[in-house]
């Protein structure tokens, strides 16, 4: 196999053995690869420099099962299996889903060059679904994990602010309990 630039990849992409990577990676690699090529690399610069991505970029990556990687492992199996996903994009099973694959998936949304435009569809599922899933009872659950990772509803994590950017050190909206202790008010101002 040669490579365009010498030591482009990293050697087990090469051929060369490996302990930790095998058949599982090598596979999801071309899977991740061919996606993200056909889907952001054309595109991505002109994105970066209009500050914008079309809104049906986020449906596109959601319809390709590639909004779930964003979790993280393990993948929580259990709900996506509950909503239908029983695999990612290329046959690999979710419960097979491990943290080098995780690594293979953020290395080539990486390849794009430029972190706005994949970043506006995958940072919210990264940050924002986990926490559903870990502490979210089952009523949340079902409100959220499916629309979400089928694309047809959006999340962020809110961290931009007018005066502190994504400065998460100085963000100034507070979350306070209120008296009755059955809510959170909000205070502060989002810049989006």
């Amino acid at each position: 196999m040669s490579v365009n630039v010498p030591f482009a990849e990293p050697p087990w992409l090469n051929g060369f053995p490996s302990p930790y990577y095998n058949d599982s990676h090598r596979k999801w690699q071309k899977t991740v690869r061919a996606f993200v090529d056909k889907v952001f690399m054309e595109k991505a610069g002109d994105w970066e420099a209009a500050g914008d991505v079309p809104d049906s970029l986020y449906k596109t990556v959601a319809d390709a099962n590639m909004l779930i990687p964003n979790m993280g492992a393990p993948l929580p199996c259990a709900d996506l299996k509950r909503i239908g996903i029983h695999e990612l994009p290329g046959g690999l099973k979710v419960e097979d889903f491990d943290y080098l694959h995780t690594a293979i998936y953020i290395d080539e949304l990486a390849r794009v060059g430029t972190g706005g435009p994949t970043g506006s569809v995958t940072v919210g599922a990264a940050f924002g679904l986990p926490p559903i899933i870990k502490y979210g009872n089952q009523q949340l659950k079902d409100r959220f994990v499916e629309p979400i990772v089928r694309g047809t509803k959006r999340i962020c994590i809110a961290i931009t602010e007018p005066g502190a950017g994504s400065d998460v050190a100085n963000v100034e909206t507070t979350a306070v309990k209120s008296k009755d202790g059955k809510s959170y008010i909000v205070n502060g101002t989002k810049k989006w």
